[in-house]
């Protein structure tokens, strides 16, 4: 999980682990047993304090987590609401994403050969299940679809315009960390799911042009504090329920094999 889970990571058993990798050190991991399953607690994408979204040490994240071994991840996000249906303090679990920009991210292959990752579905289908039955359990009224748009590389949020253009593409919320989070979990074929507050509403904010910022933080404050609550609530609870669908049954693991792997396996090597 990448996760503030201020709660869970205070359980009994839950140790601290700091690790290593060829990208930097990764120092705020907390593992443990949570319901029967294995679960690993990344406190945060930031390296101890808050730097600009291109910044995150992604590499580092990712390559802690090969070296714990995970093949399950759960991101948890601080979004903006761009759908009319979305308000401040509302809890989304999207189902796609667009991505248009990034940073150039990336780790070695396993496989000693790089291939693109398959990417569709966006996010596992049995951890969707997971969180959206997580919030039935707890009782958490959560949006069960969403496409995250990935607004990535300025140190600003969106103009009135971009989030128009946005909303008229089907957006339902807007964030800058997912990817490329995303891409480098599925290119290590690991299943991928999310869920997200929304710290403030497109529609609300057009109508309140004149309001003082100050009441903006605090709302926005307050609505991530009940979100990172809710998370932990909703991930315990799926946790809990784990099986309950019956077998895990996705394609997110799944590798190509034989001798055409990808699209440049067939051609030869001094060509590529």
């Amino acid at each position: 999980m990448v996760l503030r889970a201020e709660r869970l990571i205070r359980g009994e058993g839950i140790q601290r682990t700091r690790l290593v990798t060829p990208y930097g050190p990764v120092d705020r991991i907390f593992s443990g047993d949570v319901h029967g399953t294995e679960t690993h607690f990344l406190y945060g994408r930031f390296p101890g304090q808050r730097t600009p979204s291109w910044e995150i040490p992604y590499e580092a994240n990712q390559s802690a987590f090969d070296a714990l071994g995970v093949d399950h991840i759960i991101g948890t996000f601080v979004v903006g609401g761009v759908d009319k249906e979305v308000r401040g303090g509302d809890l989304i679990i999207p189902h796609d994403l667009v991505s248009l920009a990034g940073p150039r991210a990336s780790l070695p292959p396993l496989s000693g050969r790089f291939s693109n990752a398959h990417v569709i579905p966006s996010f596992c289908p049995v951890l969707r299940r997971l969180l959206i039955r997580g919030a039935e359990e707890a009782g958490i009224r959560v949006h069960q679809s969403g496409v995250y748009f990935s607004f990535y590389g300025f140190a600003r949020i969106e103009t009135l315009a971009e989030l128009e253009l946005m909303e008229r593409l089907g957006a339902r919320l807007v964030g800058q960390t997912m990817d490329p989070e995303f891409t480098l979990a599925r290119q290590r074929h690991r299943h991928y799911a999310a869920i997200a507050v929304a710290i403030d509403s497109y529609h609300d904010m057009k109508n309140e042009t004149e309001t003082d910022p100050e009441v903006f933080r605090a709302r926005s404050r307050q609505a991530i504090a009940d979100g990172r609550r809710q998370f932990e609530e909703i991930i315990e609870a799926g946790l809990a329920t784990r099986g309950a669908d019956g077998p895990e049954d996705c394609a997110c693991a799944q590798v190509a094999k034989g001798r055409h792997r990808d699209m440049f396996a067939s051609f030869p090597e001094d060509l590529l």
